[in-house]
């Protein structure tokens, strides 16, 4: 039985790893089946102090992706209301593309949804299209910044239930 459940443990968080790219928020499902696999096998091999760790590292580079966003988008000259336009542009940018190419449509379509995000609120806020673009661009490259920690901390799960496994 527990051969079945690591089968299917390795094979969601390795979905969930690659999920990140698409938007979906794969390191939660990372944690979140930790810890389903932690019930179903009584806790062993993996204690409650290694699932609650597993989702404090979840939980740190989840805020670490936004807050990438948030600096960069500020230092290009970006508002809050800038910053949360970047945010739910991803969102949206994200399914959205998931519609025209799976592979690749997430990804793109978060990139492009930070940026009209970002640079749609501000226009909207200050009619200076310098300024939004600014602000767009700045949110773009922390959308960049954050989907790199968020693999970093997809990995840095992935290698921690792997090592437990062993």
């Amino acid at each position: 039985m527990h051969t079945i459940l690591e089968i299917a443990l390795i094979s969601i968080i390795t979905f969930s790893t690659i999920a990140n790219f698409f938007g979906i928020p794969g390191n939660i499902l990372i944690a979140a089946s930790s810890f389903v696999y932690a019930l179903s096998t009584g806790f062993h091999p993996f204690s409650l102090t290694f699932v609650l760790t597993i989702f404090g590292v979840m939980i740190l580079f989840e805020a670490l992706e936004f807050v990438l966003i948030s600096i960069s988008a500020r230092h290009y000259g970006s508002s809050k209301w800038g910053v949360a336009g970047a945010i739910v542009g991803g969102i949206l940018g994200a399914i959205s593309g998931a519609f025209f190419t799976p592979v690749m449509g997430a990804i793109i379509g978060s990139l492009i949804g930070v940026f009209i995000g970002a640079f749609l609120v501000e226009i909207i806020r200050t009619p200076n299209i310098k300024h939004g673009l600014m602000a767009g661009f700045g949110a773009f490259v922390g959308r960049l910044g954050g989907l790199s920690i968020k693999v970093v901390g997809a990995v840095t799960m992935v290698s921690m239930i792997v090592f437990q496994l062993r």
